[in-house]
């Protein structure tokens, strides 16, 4: 019997132990359950997480309707509300909510307050606080490019005699030679190199700008064109390799342009000109023909800036689109010579409108 009871102490011994050792698993409260992440063991900020994570698993409503924006005019404003409405109920920061909107909407806010009232009254219908929603100011339309036609209606009629009046240097002579000598007083300095001749006229026409305005002070005949641009007085090669003292390589400086348009009505011509004036019009010439020449003032420093800034912008952009001939970009461009009488047409090129103060340079 004291065997037996000796036995099974050590067996009842072992018992007690193992249920003292199992007792506080089974008793074990929620505080003291110890979770990965929060050493606290506070089990609300487990779920509070696990909630969290599920929900950022799932689409969010709210970037779900703004991907559903519709087209302007396809009822906008009823989804600005649904946004709003969504954004109130997930808690999206209103800031956020606003931003986002504005970035989705085909069209700009009208009022500039439509979204921000709309974020006020979801947020307070379905969160506590007040939202002060950020003052977007309303975005003011690009004004749209003007067209030929409305430059002409600008011009409202203007004919060969308000350009003549507006010229600020009076031409109250017979057009002629002084037209020639008139012109190139205006655009070069009397050493620079200027080319005058027949369209496909060699180097021989290449003389500096006093030597031609002497000539034409001497009555001589004027030449048909001129090259726009001055030029170097020597001989450069062109892309074909071929040498010429009036190529585009040739050019000296980048100062002016030519627009014609050929395609045009020469009453209409006059009349975008007279409506387009904020241009840097240096002169108007009559062609003598069907066209106005006019030659712009660019003042370019280099070609690479010509290039970019003429032939990249202006034309492209500008010019081109009001129906210029494009082929006038390149800056060693022929005009007509106004004082040229044209025998063919019998018509006299003529100047129409010269400005001096347009080349102003040192």
């Amino acid at each position: 019997m004291s065997n037996a009871k000796k036995r099974a102490a050590p067996s009842g011994k072992s018992a007690t132990s193992n249920a003292d050792n199992e007792k506080p698993t089974g008793c074990r409260c929620a505080a003291q359950v110890q979770i990965p992440g929060f050493p606290s063991g506070d089990i609300a900020k487990a779920r509070a997480e696990g909630a969290r994570r599920v929900s950022s698993a799932r689409p969010s409503r709210f970037h779900e309707a703004l991907r559903l924006c519709p087209s302007a005019g396809a009822g906008v404003h009823s989804w600005i509300l649904s946004c709003a409405n969504w954004a109130a109920i997930e808690g999206v920061s209103p800031r956020e909510a606003q931003d986002a909107i504005h970035a989705a909407m085909p069209r700009p806010p009208s009022p500039s307050s439509e979204v921000g009232v709309a974020l006020v009254k979801a947020y307070a219908e379905h969160r506590r606080g007040t939202f002060t929603p950020r003052n977007i100011a309303p975005t003011k339309p690009k004004p749209k490019p003007l067209t030929a036609a409305a430059f002409i209606q600008r011009g409202d009629g203007a004919t060969e005699a308000d350009w003549h009046e507006a010229s600020p240097l009076r031409l109250d002579w017979e057009p002629g030679p002084r037209d020639a000598a008139a012109l190139l007083r205006c655009l070069y300095r009397p050493w620079e190199y200027v080319f005058c001749g027949e369209r496909h006229g060699g180097g021989e026409c290449v003389r500096t700008a006093a030597e031609w305005i002497a000539a034409f002070d001497d009555a001589r005949p004027v030449p048909p064109h001129f090259v726009v641009n001055p030029l170097t007085g020597k001989a450069h090669p062109l892309a074909d390799g071929k040498l010429s003292r009036r190529g585009d390589s040739a050019v000296a400086g980048f100062l002016y342009c030519v627009a014609e348009f050929d395609g045009m009505d020469k009453a209409d011509q006059l009349a975008l000109w007279w409506g387009f004036r904020s241009a840097p019009i240096v002169a108007l010439i009559d062609s003598g023909g069907k066209s106005v020449h006019a030659i712009l003032r660019v003042d370019c420093k280099t070609r690479d800036e010509w290039e970019a800034e003429v032939e990249g912008k202006l034309f492209p952009r500008v010019l081109v689109p009001l129906g210029c001939d494009p082929q006038c970009r390149n800056e060693a461009r022929l005009s007509r010579l106004p004082g040229h009488y044209r025998a063919e047409k019998q018509s006299w090129q003529r100047l129409l409108y010269l400005n001096p103060e347009g080349t102003p340079r040192q």
